[in-house]
């Protein structure tokens, strides 16, 4: 329907949620705000829309800057510099739908981390990031209920993507900026997860700036490997991600594992390959993955 409006009304819609002056502004059963400008509705389309759709009040989504978010605002649009050193860390979230409600999203994220964390929201309100100015154990902070509490009260699909430890304030802005758009290259291609980290995301960028020759090593690795085997395949990536450890990966396949061991044994007689040693496990991971994105394996 969206796409539709769009086409009707080309030049005269936005979904930029900054665009606030001569706008009149609704928002889909899906979650999708839209506004169009007031000169180009009757009084009869208005009407028409308003039977359609919720009307959507723009400023329920708007922030009130503290003055630790003016400062990191100031500092991610390059507006101000600074030589400090101080450890930051980005957490990225990024959401289907615009949030509309930033006054409960944010007591819902301050809910869940330290007082000095800052949340900024992007220009499109549908993603934005948790500057962590403390370091957190993984452990001591909750990341995975962050998911769990916005997917619940806000009904969001969300994605989080946890970036790494950083201290050169000077390099925050690239830092934030490269973070952002290295995930979005990569995210169609991660299994579903709670969070995402560093770990899970540089496998596939090496992927995507791959040359020929490496391409078609990590092809051929496999060459004699059957079609039909494929679960052997997805078998090997899990226990590599499980650390080779037998007994988790098999609990995590629902398998027994013996049955596992089985599947380990026959790749490596198929293929020469010991997956139990670490470099080998890497480099089987990474054809895995490759042949994945080239979508040979279902």
């Amino acid at each position: 329907m969206l796409d539709k409006l769009k086409k009707h009304y080309k030049d005269a819609i936005t979904t930029d949620l900054s665009q606030t002056s001569g706008f009149q502004w609704f928002i889909t059963n899906e979650g999708e705000a839209f506004g169009i400008t007031q000169s180009s509705l009757s009084d009869t389309e208005k009407k028409l829309l308003s039977s359609m759709f919720d009307s959507f009040e723009v400023g329920s989504a708007e922030q009130t800057f503290s003055p630790a978010q003016l400062k990191w605002k100031s500092i991610l649009t390059g507006d101000a510099s600074t030589e400090a050193k101080s450890f930051h860390r980005f957490v990225h979230f990024f959401s289907k739908k615009p949030i509309t409600d930033y006054s409960s999203f944010s007591e819902a994220v301050n809910g869940l981390f330290p007082e000095d964390a800052v949340l900024l929201l992007n220009h499109d309100f549908k993603s934005g990031v948790i500057i962590e100015t403390s370091r957190q154990a993984f452990n001591d902070t909750p990341y995975e209920a962050l998911k769990d509490v916005l997917s619940t009260d806000f009904y969001m699909d969300i994605s989080i993507y946890i970036g790494s430890y950083h201290y050169q304030t000077a390099f925050a802005k690239d830092t934030f900026e490269r973070e952002q758009k290295q995930f979005l290259a990569v995210k169609n291609n991660l299994l579903p997860k709670s969070v995402y980290t560093t770990a899970d995301i540089v496998p596939y960028l090496l992927l995507r700036s791959a040359s020929e020759g490496t391409e078609m090593t990590l092809d051929l690795l496999f060459d004699e490997w059957a079609e039909e085997d494929q679960e052997t395949l997805k078998s090997i990536k899990v226990f590599v991600e499980c650390n080779m450890n037998i007994s988790l990966a098999a609990k995590k396949l629902y398998i027994h594992r013996n049955s596992l061991q089985y599947r380990v044994d026959k790749f490596y007689d198929k293929t020469g390959i010991d997956v139990k040693q670490f470099k080998n496990a890497i480099t089987v991971y990474m054809a895995i993955l490759y042949l994945e994105q080239k979508n040979r394996i279902l």
